[in-house]
Order: structure tokens, then C-alpha cells, then sequence
């Protein structure tokens, strides 16, 4: 359970999603149910009109590093932050193709401990970006911080579906 004072925090800084609670739930089965989000383990939550929430359960041997440690590798981290914080500055643009163009990560502490919990907002937009800021927490612990610009790539083309 994440403490309520990072939700607040996080919040405070937050644009809110522009769906109601049915887009976000439809959002978020689509996003669940796509093959990549399956193979990594990992479940968005989007019931939160705010914060996107990115879970990862259980640590499987093919999420761990490197050098002889039990902690989650780099890689894993950077696919947590870059979905979670895709999702939070694509939200923005409802009906639009958009995506992670630049992202930051900050490794502060490895992290050990399931569930690891990725938390994004988007903290600003503009017509065509929307400027993104996510934690992961693992044991109770941040373990790492992470900043994203999600970009509008283009208008749907006629009969396509961006959710």
C-alpha cells in the first residue's frame, strides 16, 4: 500500500486525466492486455483520476541485474518508468498517437523487494507535449525518480482507434 502522503504529493503536482472513470478503465484493459505488458508482469492502474499506477508483483529471474545481485536490472526499471510515464503524458491527448520522447531516470537505491510500484503524473502540457514525473517504490523504499516529455505523433487517420 502506498503511504497516502506520496499520493498527495504527487497529486498536488498533477494534471488531471481528461477520461472519466469508464475511459480510464477501458484505457487500462487495453493497455493490460497488450503482449509486452503481459511478458514484463506488470499491471497499470488507472482508477485514480490523477496518478498512473504501474505494478510489478513479483521479481522473476529474468527481471534481475547483473554483477552477482538479487536487484531488478536497469532495463526493467527504464520499461516500468517509460510505460507508466507514456501512459501519463498519452492520457493527456485523448484520440491522438503519442509517445515517450525524451526520459530521465535517477537510480537512487537498488531495488530488492516485491511489488515494485511505478507512480506518474503529468505535471504540464502544452498543445503537443505533455511533461511527466514518476517514482518507483520498492519495500517501502523510493528506489529511483524519473521525468519523461510524451509528444503527440500525429491525428488519427481515418478508422484508427488510439484509444
Amino acid at each position: 500500500m502506498t503511504d497516502p502522503a506520496i499520493l498527495d504529493a504527487l497529486r498536488s503536482r498533477a494534471q488531471p486525466v481528461p477520461l472519466d472513470a469508464d475511459g480510464r478503465s477501458r484505457w487500462q484493459a487495453r493497455m493490460n492486455a497488450l503482449p509486452g505488458m503481459r511478458l514484463m508482469g506488470a499491471a497499470l492502474d488507472l482508477s485514480d483520476p490523477a496518478i498512473v499506477a504501474l505494478r510489478l508483483e513479483a521479481v522473476a529471474e529474468h527481471h534481475l541485474g547483473g554483477l552477482g545481485t538479487r536487484a531488478v536490472n536497469g532495463a526493467v526499471i527504464a520499461g516500468l518508468f517509460d510505460a507508466a510515464l507514456g501512459v501519463a503524458g498519452t492520457l493527456q491527448f485523448p484520440g491522438q498517437r503519442a509517445g515517450t520522447v525524451e526520459l530521465a531516470i535517477k537510480l537512487m537505491r537498488p531495488a530488492f523487494e516485491a511489488p515494485l510500484e511505478v507512480l506518474a503524473v503529468a505535471v504540464r502540457r502544452s498543445a503537443h507535449l505533455a511533461f511527466t514525473e514518476a517514482e518507483l517504490h520498492a519495500g517501502g523504499r523510493r528506489c529511483a525518480s524519473a521525468t519523461g516529455i510524451v509528444a503527440v505523433a500525429s491525428s488519427p487517420k481515418e478508422g484508427e482507434d488510439f484509444w
